[in-house]
């Protein structure tokens, strides 16, 4: 969900230019429908409404599911301090596997968030690092992507490649086995380590009028390591899919 989120700001962007702006930009709000398949074996495929909230005044910015101030912001580059909600969850009751069901809910958090952007004439460089702030999952996480987006009149694709690692209790809350749950499911005990997740994007963007555009796109995650080996997993590749339209003000 954090780089659906992501890009489409990126695509904003992109509409006014393909270097970062400096000064205030014009504000954008819209809402999109998503969905997703779960990596969680037999587990409801998920529909989701996606907000979008773009503001941005050269010093504070809010980007959907994140909000932050900027300790540095030029014609080039970024550096950003915020927060960001992490949708990452597992229900039982949403999984028709009855060992699953046996299971403790995972919930979603909030990371607080170091952001650094580079815009080049080949393409956006980016990397963050997040730590859980809630006491929730205990995740630290750390991604590194590239996007290198096309623009053609109104048109604006916008593909995407990126790496994420998590760290250990990240991967052992959302995926691991505790020995009271293996107890109670006959799952099993699966004591998780860190792993990277690679990932692709691919998302476009038409203006139909200086104000108004629609957006969509399709990423996919391919979980690796332990993440991929946990017995609550069954797909290690998430797909999602998401559409909506935004106005400019």
């Amino acid at each position: 969900m954090k780089r659906i989120s992501c890009i489409i700001s990126l695509l904003s962007m992109c509409s006014l230019g393909y270097t970062a702006i400096v000064s205030a930009e014009p504000t954008s709000l819209g809402i999109g429908l998503g969905w997703s398949t779960s990596p969680y074996k037999s587990y409801s495929s998920n529909y989701y409404p996606i907000p979008h909230i773009d503001y941005d005044d050269g010093s504070f910015f809010i980007d959907n599911l994140s909000a932050g101030v900027y300790a540095l912001n030029d014609d080039n580059q970024s550096l950003s301090f915020g927060a960001r909600y992490l949708a990452n969850e597992f229900k039982p009751h949403d999984s028709d596997n009855h060992k699953l069901k046996q299971l403790a809910s995972r919930h979603s958090t909030l990371l607080a968030e170091i952001e650094y952007s580079l815009n080049t004439n080949w393409g956006v460089f980016s990397s963050s690092i997040g730590a859980d702030v809630l006491d929730n999952s205990n995740s630290i996480l750390i991604n590194a992507d590239y996007t290198a987006p096309y623009i053609k009149d109104n048109l604006i694709i916008a593909p995407t490649i990126g790496i994420n690692w998590a760290n250990r209790k990240h991967n052992d809350y959302y995926y691991g086995i505790s020995h009271k749950e293996s107890v109670r499911s006959g799952l099993g005990y699966f004591n998780a380590d860190s792993s990277f997740t690679p990932y692709f994007e691919i998302a476009v963007q038409y203006s139909f009028t200086d104000n108004i555009a629609t957006f969509g796109g399709v990423h996919i995650d391919k979980l690796t390591g332990d993440a991929a080996d946990s017995p609550m997993v069954d797909d290690s590749t998430v797909t999602s899919i998401y559409m909506g339209v935004s106005y400019k003000f």
